[in-house]
C-alpha cells in the first residue's frame, strides 16, 4: 500500500532521552510493546525524530515506545533487533544504519511474524516493511536546483558525504549529480569526503579544503549538521563571506544560521510529520485496520532559504526548539 502525504511541514524539538525509556504515562497498561531503533541518539536528526516518535505514541494509549540507542554500530542494530524479537515486542521500527546489510534480516523477522518500518532511510527492498520517509532524491533536487542559481558557471566546490552505502546520502548526492554537476560543464568538483553526518567532522575536512584550496565558492553537504562545522571552520579562517553554504535536512540550528547569513539554503525532513504518521501506521497495523500489513508513506520536502526562514525560525521558537 503506497499513500502520497503533503503536509505543511513543522518541526519539533530532540529532547534527551534514555535507551529504553517509554514514552507513555501508562506504559504498563498499554497492549502493544514498540521498539525504535535510531542509528545514533548523538546525531541531531535521530535524536530530534526520537523526540517526536515520543510525542506522537503519547498519543495513543494502547502503545508504548521503547528506544534502543545504535550508537552507530551496526552490530548493536542487528543485537538491539535481535533482543526485540527474543522479548516478544509487537513492532520495530528502524532507523537503519545500512539497509542493504540489514534487509535479509528485516524481512526475516517480518516472515516471522514481527511487522517492521523502515522510518526515514529505505531503499525499498523489503517488499512487506511499511516505510516513512521524505525522498532523498526530491531533498537533494529542492536544494541542488536552487544552488544553481546562485553558484557561478565556473564555481569550485567541496562536498560533502554521509556514510558510506548511507541511501540518503547516496540518492541526494545523485541529484546533485544530475542538476548541477553533469549540466554546468565549468563546475569543478574539487574534493568530496564522508563526514559521516558529523558536525566535527565537516568542521575538520573544511579545514584542510582551506589548506588546500585558494578558491572554494561552495559548499554541498549532504546534511546539515556538516555544512554547519565547515561554515565554523571558514570563518574561524576568515574566509566564510566568499563561499556558498548548502544543506538538507532542516534543522533548527540551519534556520537559525539561514536567518543570519551563514547558510543559504536546506531542504527540510519533517520529523514530526514523519513520526505522526509513523505511529498512525503502526497502530494501524497492529489493530488490524490496515489488513496489508504495512504501508509505504513519503511526506512532502520544503526548501528553506532566506526568502522563507522567518516562517520556520518561528515554528521552531513556538515548539521550543529555539529559545527566545
Amino acid at each position: 500500500m503506497k499513500k502520497m502525504v503533503s503536509v505543511l511541514v513543522s518541526a519539533g524539538l530532540a529532547v534527551g532521552m534514555l535507551s529504553g525509556v517509554c514514552t507513555t504515562a501508562q506504559a504498563e497498561e498499554a497492549a502493544y510493546k514498540v521498539a525504535f531503533l535510531p542509528t545514533d541518539m548523538a546525531a541531531t536528526f535521530a535524536s530530534w525524530l526520537a523526540a517526536e516518535l515520543t510525542t506522537a505514541f503519547d498519543a495513543y494509549d494502547d502503545m508504548e515506545l521503547t528506544i534502543m540507542d545504535s550508537k552507530n554500530d551496526l552490530q548493536t542494530q542487528i543485537s538491539n533487533m535481535e533482543t526485540c524479537v527474543a522479548q516478544g515486542y509487537d513492532y520495530i521500527i528502524l532507523l537503519p544504519l545500512e539497509p542493504a546489510a540489514e534487509d535479509d534480516l528485516v524481512a526475516q523477522y517480518i516472515e516471522d511474524g514481527t511487522p517492521m518500518m523502515n522510518i526515514n532511510l529505505d531503499d525499498l527492498q523489503v517488499e512487506k516493511a511499511s516505510s516513512v520517509i521524505a525522498n532523498p532524491y526530491d531533498l537533494g533536487t529542492v536544494v541542488s536546483e536552487y544552488a544553481k542559481t546562485l553558484i557561478p558557471e565556473d564555481a569550485n566546490v567541496c562536498v560533502l558525504l554521509g556514510p558510506s552505502g548511507n541511501t540518503d546520502s547516496i540518492e541526494r548526492r545523485h541529484a546533485y549529480e544530475d542538476v548541477i554537476f553533469s549540466q554546468m560543464e565549468g563546475v569543478t568538483i574539487l574534493d568530496e569526503q564522508l563526514g559521516d553526518w558529523e558536525k566535527a567532522k565537516g568542521m575538520e575536512l573544511m579545514e584542510n579544503w582551506l589548506q588546500v584550496y585558494e578558491d572554494i565558492d561552495a559548499v554541498f553537504s549532504m546534511n546539515d549538521a556538516m555544512v554547519i562545522g565547515a561554515y565554523e571552520a571558514a570563518k574561524d579562517a576568515g574566509r566564510a563571506d566568499d563561499i556558498l553554504f548548502f544543506g538538507v535536512d532542516g534543522l533548527a540550528d540551519a534556520a537559525v544560521a539561514i536567518r543570519d547569513g551563514e547558510l543559504d539554503a536546506t531542504a527540510l525532513q519533517d520529523a514530526m510529520v514523519m513520526a505522526q504518521e509513523g505511529a498512525r501506521i503502526v497502530h494501524e497495523v497492529l489493530t488490524g485496520e490496515n489488513t496489508e500489513g504495512f504501508e509505504k508513506t513519503q511526506i512532502a520536502v520544503t526548501l528553506i532559504t532566506p526568502e522563507n526562514v522567518d516562517e520556520f525560525v518561528t515554528r521552531y521558537t513556538e515548539n521550543g526548539m529555539l529559545s527566545e
